[in-house]
């Protein structure tokens, strides 16, 4: 069966909402409106080369009316503002619209001007990590969360459907919020790791050779992550409960306090993860115990 392509327009063309909207195209669907707000020449003839056939505007009250699923891709501290602007445009029949916003911690009822206007709303946004604007390919076979009304929620089965992607339904705003805080500590807590691990040895390595050594140990850390479940995927002196070892780390470390501070931090919750995950598979020997409950005594030390 032939999928139907569904029209749809743009409100915010930066990373995440460049992407997949060049995604949904590349799909089928049509972008028939892309409202950008301040940009420059050289944004909007990239805009005019990726969507040949849309609309391109700088205000959402020049948003056109003929689309079925409208979505909001700016900063989170914009979007109540582009609600406002939007529902005071009076030529769009909101009561046949379909509005998202891809946020993952501002609150569905944002867009509530619109609902009571008759659309149907919701949040739908991608766990992924959008380094790139005009990036489609990062939009296409990952996870999306969703969280609003009934119809909205069809269509947004539809968008992952259509980008072999997979749709989380959360219930309320608090799953919302630990679920954004799950993707950021997961994602841009392994940039700042890596990024670290490379000026650590900025001195000594060429910059080139760092960080092909980092992204290879990257690589394979990821590769033990989707092979193995709890913390089996651990490595190093903290799995091995080599005391000696992270005591030469922390002293290496005395002149980086910030570093310091960062791998005690991470070095901590690692033991609270082993504990917890030991106790959970029964796993749980006297001398494994007293092993990281003497690393928890050296990692608090001041």
């Amino acid at each position: 069966m032939t999928r139907r392509a569904i029209p749809f327009s743009l409100v915010g063309a930066g990373r995440v909402g460049s992407s997949l909207a060049m995604s949904l195209e590349q799909s089928g669907w049509e972008c028939k409106c892309v409202v950008i707000k301040g940009g420059g020449r050289p944004q909007l003839t990239r805009l005019k080369s990726a969507f040949h056939d849309a609309e391109i505007v700088d205000h959402p009250s020049l948003v056109c009316s003929d689309f079925k699923i409208l979505l909001i891709a700016v900063q989170d501290d914009e979007i109540q503002n582009v609600v406002a602007e939007l529902s005071a445009v009076r030529r769009v029949d909101w009561s046949s619209k379909v509005v998202f916003h891809s946020s993952g911690v501002k609150k569905v009822g944002i867009l509530s001007p619109l609902k009571k206007l008759g659309a149907d709303i919701g949040g739908l946004h991608p766990i992924a990590a959008f380094a790139n604007e005009y990036q489609p390919a990062a939009a296409r076979g990952i996870y999306y969360d969703f969280a609003g009304d009934k119809p909205a929620e069809s269509f947004a089965r539809e968008i992952t459907k259509l980008l072999s992607s997979r749709l989380i339904i959360l219930r309320n705003e608090r799953q919302r919020v630990l679920l954004h805080i799950a993707s950021a500590i997961a994602s841009n807590s392994t940039v700042v790791a890596v990024r670290s691990a490379e000026d650590l040895i900025s001195s000594f390595v060429d910059p080139c050779d760092a960080k092909a050594m980092m992204a290879g140990l990257l690589k394979s850390t990821v590769e033990n992550l989707s092979a193995n479940s709890g913390m089996k995927s651990l490595t190093g002196p903290l799995a091995r409960g080599d005391i000696g070892v992270i005591s030469t780390h922390i002293k290496a470390l005395e002149s980086e306090s910030s570093l310091l501070q960062f791998y005690k931090s991470w070095s901590l919750l690692a033991v609270d993860l082993l504990l917890k995950d030991k106790a959970d598979k029964g796993r749980y020997s006297r001398d494994e115990h007293r092993t990281l409950k003497e690393i928890i005594k050296l990692l608090e030390e001041k």
